[in-house]
Formats: C-alpha cells, sequence, structure tokens
C-alpha cells in the first residue's frame, strides 16, 4: 500500500518536470510581486504542502509558519522549509488572531470551504496585511486543453469563479483578483511570454486568478 509521505513525494516531484517547474515558477513570482517586502514579517501558508513556497519565503526572510492537514505533505516539507510546520485544517487555524503580516493559499480553496479558509486568513492577518489567494480556473486554455478536471484530484474540486473570489475576499477588505499561467501544458511553457502579453487585457484567461486583499486599518 502507497503511504502518505509516499504520495507526497509523488507529487512534489511533479513540480519537477517541465510544466510543473513552469507552474511553480509563475506561482512563486506571482506571490513575490505582491509581497515585497517579507524580511522580518510573519507569513502564513495555509494549505502548505510539501512546503517549497514556505521554504522560497523563509529563504527571503520571512518567519514562516506553514499549516496542513495531510500528514505525508507535512512529512516532505519537515525536510525542506527552515521553518515552523503545523498539521491543521484549513477552516480551524491554530494561529492567534491578527499576528500575521500576510496569509497566502496556493491551490488550496478549491478543495476545501473557500468561504470558510478566507474568514479564517482574514482572521490571523493584521489590519494593514494582506491576504493571497492563488485558485485554478478550469475555463482557461489550461482547462480547455490539458481537460484536467477529467482526472483526480482536480476532477474533484469546487472551483471558484472570478467573480465569486472577488466577492468573498471584498468581504475582509480591498480586493482584486488577477490573472497568470496563460498556457497549456500539451503546448509547453515556452509560450508563456507571448501568451501573458494578451492575458493582461483578459485576465480571466489564466489557468491560475490570484485573489489579493488588503485589510484595512
Amino acid at each position: 500500500m502507497t503511504t502518505g509521505a509516499a504520495r507526497a513525494r509523488d507529487y512534489d516531484t511533479w513540480f519537477d518536470t517541465p510544466w510543473g517547474a513552469h507552474a511553480w515558477a509563475v506561482e512563486r513570482d506571482a506571490v513575490d510581486e505582491v509581497l515585497p517586502d517579507v524580511a522580518g514579517r510573519t507569513v502564513v501558508e495555509v494549505g502548505c504542502g510539501t512546503g517549497r513556497l514556505v521554504s522560497h519565503l523563509a529563504h527571503r526572510g520571512a518567519r514562516m509558519l506553514g499549516v496542513d492537514l495531510a500528514a505525508g505533505m507535512l512529512s516532505v516539507a519537515t525536510d525542506r522549509a527552515p521553518a515552523r510546520l503545523v498539521r491543521a485544517d484549513a477552516t480551524r487555524l491554530p494561529v492567534p488572531d491578527a499576528v500575521a503580516d500576510a496569509a497566502v493559499t496556493i491551490a488550496t480553496l478549491e478543495f476545501t470551504d473557500a468561504a470558510a479558509v478566507l474568514v479564517e486568513m482574514a482572521r490571523i492577518t493584521r489590519p494593514g496585511g494582506r491576504i493571497v489567494a492563488l485558485t485554478l480556473i478550469p475555463t482557461s486554455p489550461w482547462g480547455w486543453i490539458d481537460r484536467p478536471t477529467r482526472r483526480a484530484p482536480y476532477s474533484a474540486a469546487r472551483y471558484v469563479s472570478r467573480r465569486e473570489l472577488r466577492r468573498l475576499g471584498g468581504r475582509h477588505g480591498r480586493a482584486q483578483v488577477r490573472g497568470r499561467l496563460f498556457t497549456a501544458a500539451r503546448f509547453g511553457h515556452r509560450l508563456e511570454p507571448i501568451a501573458a502579453l494578451p492575458g493582461r487585457i483578459v485576465p480571466w484567461f489564466g489557468a491560475v486568478q490570484m485573489l489579493v486583499v488588503d485589510r484595512e486599518l
């Protein structure tokens, strides 16, 4: 029987494939763009998986806390991330109110109660802090061409529309939604610089939509 840790390692190796590395780079750069000054700041990643973003932001100087429900994922993250890691449900974070300068989540809202997770992220983020949530969009070139909803885990996801994501984020501060990742795996990642140009005009074509919420002082 495959253990949770073995499944997590298999999942993690996907990021070493050409498409996985490209998708990770797009997501990482998107987070860096909206969190440019994390050195010395407290950042919580909700649904941290195998710890790639936790490790990246920690190496940028952030005081990181990674939270994930899957013990297998955390077992891999422990070997990678120089940060505190906690096993917990994203809808019940074991974090005090208003302690984080930023709360981040990538590809987690689709697999849980999106509204409840954002409530928790808002609760732990201080006034003046920032919430960042990246979610996947199957009605994008990635969705049309690669058909992710036909296979697990994407087939079990509950996707949040751009309008709904902005509405949920707007409950917690000034919210905006941007698009990222405008290519599909079948055509490779070399087209991304070209595809991203029209993507600035039609950001809803992005395979990833990024919610940014600035908490009000």
